[in-house]
């Protein structure tokens, strides 16, 4: 079953996070599956990338069920196997990346977004930088990409209090580009 669905249209590539179930939360098989498609979107039939998410999520980030388990994959290789490839992966395309959040961006789910070249939002968006609630500091490029967006001292504090911004304030802000 693919948790990624993947398909291209008039030179758009779309990834969608389709784990709507589970509010699209990343788990070994997902991060896979969305390496394949940016895999995919390097060839010239593709001119730009759009990605989003099923359901009332864009992502919640790690599936924490995968991370706490005794025989996955443990913190560090979920880090270097499944984030990082993609974060990077998204960053080297050499074509636009939109970002189109439907819903709750948390903990790794928001940083996918915002190291996008472009993030849209609906209304009822969120991001959340979640880390700190289970004693994590932000990966997936959040202390990259937040500050140079925010700002350093704004940055901060929204990774260490775990605020929920909201799509209005994160446009507000220079967060992300615009809602709608």
């Amino acid at each position: 079953m693919n948790v990624v669905d993947f398909r291209i249209e008039q030179a758009v590539g779309y990834i969608t996070l389709n784990r709507p179930d589970k509010l699209n939360s990343f788990n070994r098989h997902m991060a896979l599956e969305m390496q394949d498609a940016l895999k995919a979107c390097e060839t010239d039939l593709v001119r730009c990338v759009l990605i989003t998410g099923t359901g009332k999520a864009f992502s919640a980030g790690q599936d924490l069920a995968e991370a706490v388990d005794p025989n996955g994959p443990g913190m560090k290789r979920i880090l270097s196997e499944h984030y990082n490839p993609i974060i990077l992966a998204i960053q080297d395309l050499k074509k636009p990346v939109v970002a189109a959040v439907n819903g709750v961006a948390a903990g790794a789910g928001a940083n996918i977004a915002l190291c996008c070249d472009i993030v849209v939002a609906s209304r009822s968006a969120s991001f959340i930088q979640a880390f700190s609630r289970i004693g994590l500091i932000p990966d997936s490029g959040g202390t990259y990409f937040l500050p140079r967006l925010i700002g350093h001292q704004k940055a901060s504090a929204i990774m260490m209090l775990g605020d929920k911004i909201s799509a209005e304030e994160a446009e507000r802000m220079g967060m992300i580009y615009k809602y709608f």
